[in-house]
């Protein structure tokens, strides 16, 4: 009798085991180039098939609200002075992101565990329209599990996620290195920027 409950007892502990195994799922990693990708090909089986239903890939680079991941999955956010635009204005036509003048000091770190909570105070807090995300990442796959714990949360409706533009990489490591910035002594790469005509 002893023998039969100790491997009861067994049997119970193994399944107990196996149940908390099962609820740890992991986080599947956002791979911007896949993600771009599928959305281009949904887009395009529409137009094959000549749906009723329209869908168009998000173009422009920046929103009033970013957050920047680096390369080591710290974030990061800035803001753009909100414009209210009613109608596309050659949206379409913009292939590389306009200078922005980013400062280092426009640019604040935001610890991890706290991106929610951050993102709830900063940005939910605003009127509908304006709860607007927008992404960048410098590396495709973005694996920081806070970020990822946040898009699963559904907490924002409304984001964008693309790579990272010269300008952001550029002004972020002046701000890690804590070194001075002047954009005027920088190299820009004038394929991968649109600089303001002078």
């Amino acid at each position: 009798m002893v023998r039969i409950f100790i491997g009861f007892i067994i049997c119970l502990l193994f399944l107990d085991c196996q149940k908390k195994e099962k609820t740890a799922v992991k986080n599947k990693d956002y791979i911007i180039s896949y993600e771009d990708r599928k959305l281009q090909n949904y887009i395009d089986s529409l137009k094959k098939n000549k749906s009723n239903f329209a869908a168009f890939p998000l173009k422009g680079f920046y929103g009033e609200n970013q957050i920047i991941i680096d390369k080591k999955g710290n974030l990061y956010f800035y803001q753009k002075e909100y414009i209210e635009i009613l109608c596309s204005y050659g949206k379409e036509k913009d292939t590389l992101p306009h200078f922005l003048d980013l400062q280092p000091k426009d640019i604040v770190k935001i610890p991890k565990k706290c991106l929610s909570d951050f993102i709830t105070e900063n940005i939910l807090t605003k009127e509908k329209k304006r709860q607007f995300l927008t992404i960048g990442s410098q590396n495709d796959t973005i694996k920081n599990p806070y970020f990822l714990d946040f898009l699963k949360s559904n907490l924002i409706q409304t984001y964008y996620i693309r790579r990272t533009t010269q300008e952001e990489d550029t002004v972020l490591k002046y701000k890690t290195n804590s070194d001075y910035y002047y954009s005027d002594s920088i190299k820009w790469d004038k394929t991968r920027i649109k600089l303001p005509k002078r």
